[in-house]
């Protein structure tokens, strides 16, 4: 059984494990939100019975607000058939989906009102610093805590993962950051962890080594498979696959 870890302790609270504290002072003063839910993963959405117990309904009764914005970069005939490709395959597992484009917002009272309307909120993966972009420019910023607070549960895969770190500095090794509009390093900073993703791909191995070497000594680093999900629940995280 996966052991729960302190957030802001780093103290593992079963199985009577410890883990060391590297991360920052000031993030640890911080200690980022002490309410909140979030399921980040490399391949969309690996324990689906894990995600109803982190929403605490059944999936065939949730809400799912898809943001696609990772998605940007392609043409907007392969950009939709990417974003359907998703919405089905959230479908066909219970969810019910609507899709919310971040660029038809530009305040973040108006996204934080549409976005309360759902369940979960989950950010799909590709161009991390399109995603990062459009989520600095629609208010999202702004908005997503107060959701966190409400119960709202935030989800995401690759992309949609990486983004709610201090830093997405290094991902540019793997995804070009000129796509975006304007280029942003700083993540949303909902966790005090790098969350990398896809650590067992091999394509990968040479990104994964210069994000490993950026942040050494910086930020503590959770590593996921594309088999495993991390869950973030109050001040505690805990891995599971």
């Amino acid at each position: 059984m996966a052991a729960w870890l302190g957030l802001c302790t780093g103290t593992v609270l079963r199985n009577g494990l410890k883990r060391a504290n590297r991360y920052s002072v000031e993030l640890s003063q911080r200690c980022y939100n002490s309410v909140m839910k979030l399921y980040l993963s490399s391949v969309e959405i690996p324990t689906p019975d894990v995600l109803a117990a982190l929403l605490g309904k059944p999936l065939n009764e949730t809400t799912v607000a898809l943001l696609p914005n990772a998605q940007d970069y392609y043409s907007e005939r392969a950009r939709l058939f990417k974003i359907n490709k998703r919405v089905a395959a959230m479908t066909a597992a219970g969810l019910q989906v609507t899709v919310i484009d971040l660029r038809d917002y530009s305040d973040a009272a108006a996204l934080q009102s549409t976005l309360a309307k759902y369940d979960l909120i989950w950010a799909m993966g590709g161009n991390t610093f399109c995603l990062r972009y459009e989520m600095k420019r629609s208010g999202f910023d702004a908005a997503i805590r107060p959701l966190l607070s409400k119960n709202i549960v935030y989800g995401g895969d690759s992309a949609g993962a990486l983004v709610v770190s201090p830093s997405i500095a290094g991902i540019e090794s793997a995804d070009i950051p000129e796509y975006a509009e304007k280029i942003i390093h700083k993540g949303l900073g909902l966790v005090p962890y790098v969350i990398l993703p896809h650590v067992d791909n091999a394509d990968l191995a040479d990104v994964l080594l210069v994000v490993r070497k950026l942040h050494e000594g910086k930020n503590e680093i959770i590593e996921l498979k594309d088999s495993q999900a991390v869950i973030f629940q109050d001040e505690m995280y805990r891995l599971v696959e």
